[in-house]
């Protein structure tokens, strides 16, 4: 089911981890089977069709990446997949399919009303502001069925240059009112978790910094 956030949504990806210490990072990154304070989520699964999805659920996680690879059309399938099973979908949109903010409407009601939890525009650093601004209030036009696209649409920065990404951020959340916000354990496709959150204006007490910046250096440990 799909729920208003009452906060920030750092949904953290471990893409780009080395298969050999996922497990390190993950028992830093979770507690008691949950995430540690400060981040919702901890993608583990990463899917772009209805296959992938039913192997996610068979494996008991409660969320599942979904990456548009594939075309719209399976990944629609794939959050109704998702839905049917009681995962959460988080989507994350290629770059390519960020460009118009009339494509970005489109794609997004569609995944809206096939039940995603986040739809997360992929972006880069160097977007001017005014850019994502029109994007997202174009997208918030949707009306969508008992969560509003407001409380759905969210980003995922490119690391680098490390400056504007969080600026970005830092704009998304504040100004643009965004909550869901995609984070790379190992700081190559978007900021750290650490980063995000810190963008986003949450004090350190509230970051759970000792598991988080544990877990961040998991990836780079000798």
């Amino acid at each position: 089911m799909v729920t208003i956030p009452t906060g920030v949504q750092c949904h953290v990806g471990l893409k780009t981890v080395p298969s050999d210490r996922v497990s390190s990072a993950l028992a830093h990154l979770l507690k008691d089977g949950k995430p540690v304070k400060g981040i919702s989520s901890v993608l583990t699964g990463l899917a772009a069709d209805e296959a992938a999805i039913e192997a996610h659920a068979a494996d008991g996680r409660a969320n599942v990446c979904i990456e548009l690879s594939s075309g719209l059309a399976d990944g629609v399938a794939a959050v109704k997949a998702a839905r049917k099973l009681s995962l959460a979908a988080i989507v994350l949109l290629p770059s390519h399919m960020c460009a118009d903010p009339h494509e970005v409407q489109l794609t997004a009601a569609e995944l809206g009303d096939a039940g995603a939890n986040a739809i997360m525009l992929s972006v880069a650093a160097s977007m001017e502001h005014d850019v994502l601004r029109d994007m997202a209030e174009l997208a918030c036009e949707i009306d969508l069925e008992n969560v509003p696209m407001k409380n759905r649409l969210g980003l995922c920065v490119a690391a680098t240059p490390a400056p504007d990404a969080l600026k970005l951020v830092k704009y998304a959340h504040e100004i643009l009112e965004m909550q869901h916000f995609y984070s790379c354990l190992a700081g190559v496709n978007a900021p750290k978790p650490t980063e995000i959150l810190k963008a986003c204006s949450l004090r350190p007490a509230d970051m759970a910094s000792g598991p988080l910046m544990l877990a961040e250096f998991v990836p780079d440990a000798a």
